[in-house]
């Protein structure tokens, strides 16, 4: 079927969704997901919004196939975070087309995804197209701050959503170009969190008596000892993989070479022999490391500056890498701070990370098409050095794949991504995406092995 007038469907949907506000919080995805159920429920698709409070929707939509197999799940988020109209050189909401560029708050993270599933099954019901799976759609509350309201109260409440084959996601889909080939990332795993809040205490006195023990003091010698704040390194087989892969793509002496210098620990040698550079796509070098960013300080009141507080405090930011522990994290923070300062986790924001097997027939699937569609570009597995809502469905057994597939930009062509000020997508991105994700869906889902 020809794919081509779907393109400007799937941007207009998409120019929709950024117009309507979901910043979280509060959220407001209730409007999103109802448009998309409307919009889906008048070409015939069963689609309903569950709310887990008021405002809080997440949009469940299925394509009914012959149930030959278990479902196939799109999943992504419609909320979005903040987004301060003065940082911007367009409205953030307005949606503007400008530049090749499609400007707007959720047009990187994660609105693209959303309209692009919505997008693929409007074109697999009008096609008529016989499947052997269904097709579940989920448009999810909350990913932002943890998706307790969205994919987490789903999985809880509605766990007969998830007896799925697997689901694509956010969070992979990148391209590496290295050694004159082209590879396509596709997120297997994630780093887990594990934020800690870190408390000095000495006695306080006046500011024009110093002291080497004072609160502050200490607590500051300790921060310093995180460095750079890669704080552990730790390969996981998800990068073990994908950096064999990436070398085994230029040639098997440069294979020898990554797979001997990660036998020996010396990932960062490792990364630049493979032709990675630490800040190429997926922030390469925290993929490889647990780490810790300090986020907040907390001391003393300027108003009394010439009081010695009693008391000192830090927030930070800790992600954490498949098979590490909380207890594990914590004694490495301890062992580096050498200092009388109490590090716990901060309000039990703990979840560990996780990974997925890349051997099964959807990931084979995501190979087969990106070698078809790309040039013979291969597929690697990868980690995401954030937090997706895959939390809440892989502890399910759900093999769960981030991969919303984006080429390398034009020569000399910038763009802001997810989170940033002036966040945009190009344009010529969006039709790839689609042409890409509709023939994974639709090999997976009519012609797929059904295991």
């Amino acid at each position: 079927m020809t794919l081509a007038r779907y393109h400007q469907q799937a941007l207009e949907t998409l120019r929709d969704l950024v117009r309507i506000d979901t910043t979280n919080p509060p959220g407001n995805e209730t409007a999103a997901a109802a448009y998309l159920a409307q919009k889906l429920g008048a070409a015939g698709i069963q689609a309903e919004v569950i709310e887990s409070q008021p405002g809080r929707g997440n949009l469940v939509a299925r394509l009914r196939g012959a149930g030959e197999a278990k479902p196939l799940l799109l999943m992504g988020h419609l909320d979005v975070v903040a987004a301060d109209p003065t940082d911007w050189e367009e409205d953030p909401f307005a949606a503007v087309v400008r530049d090749g560029f499609l400007w707007g708050r959720g047009s990187t993270d994660n609105k693209q995804m959303i309209a692009t599933a919505a997008t693929i099954l409007l074109a697999l019901k009008e096609g008529a197209v016989p499947l052997k799976r269904d097709v579940l759609f989920i448009g999810a509350a909350d990913e932002e701050h943890g998706g307790r309201q969205g994919m987490g109260y789903l999985a809880r409440e509605r766990r007969d959503l998830f007896d799925v084959a697997g689901a694509i996601n956010e969070g992979g889909g990148g391209a590496i170009e290295t050694g004159g080939r082209l590879f396509y990332t596709c997120q297997t795993g994630e780093k887990g969190v594990c934020r800690t809040v870190w408390t000095s205490r000495a006695p306080g006195g006046h500011g024009s008596a110093p002291r080497r023990d004072l609160s502050t003091a200490k607590l500051v010698r300790a921060l310093a000892r995180l460095g750079d704040g890669y704080v552990r390194p730790n390969l996981t087989e998800t990068m073990r993989r994908a950096l064999t892969l990436i070398a085994q793509g230029q040639s098997s002496r440069l294979a020898a070479r990554v797979v001997r210098l990660l036998d020996q620990g010396k990932l960062d040698e490792a990364l630049l022999a493979a032709g990675l550079a630490p800040e190429q796509p997926g922030r390469t070098r925290s993929l490889l490391f647990d780490s810790a960013s300090i986020t907040g300080l907390s001391a003393g009141d300027p108003a009394s500056i010439n009081v010695i507080p009693g008391q000192a405090r830090a927030y930070v930011d800790g992600r954490i890498l498949p098979g590490q522990t909380r207890e594990g994290y914590l004694q490495v923070l301890r062992n580096l701070a050498q200092e009388d300062v109490d590090i716990e986790v901060y309000a039990e924001q703990y979840s560990p990370g996780l990974e997925s097997t890349s051997d099964t027939d959807l990931y084979h699937t995501i190979e087969r098409v990106v070698a078809q569609r790309c040039d013979g570009a291969q597929v690697v597995p990868w980690l995401c050095a954030g937090s997706t809502d895959a939390k809440h469905l892989v502890p399910l057994g759900v093999p769960v794949y981030g991969f919303i597939p984006t080429p390398p930009l034009p020569p000399g062509v910038t763009a802001p991504g997810a989170h940033a000020a002036n966040e945009r997508l190009w344009l010529d991105h969006l039709p790839f995406m689609f042409d890409t994700l509709f023939d994974v869906t639709l090999q997976f889902c009519r012609d797929g092995n059904l295991r």
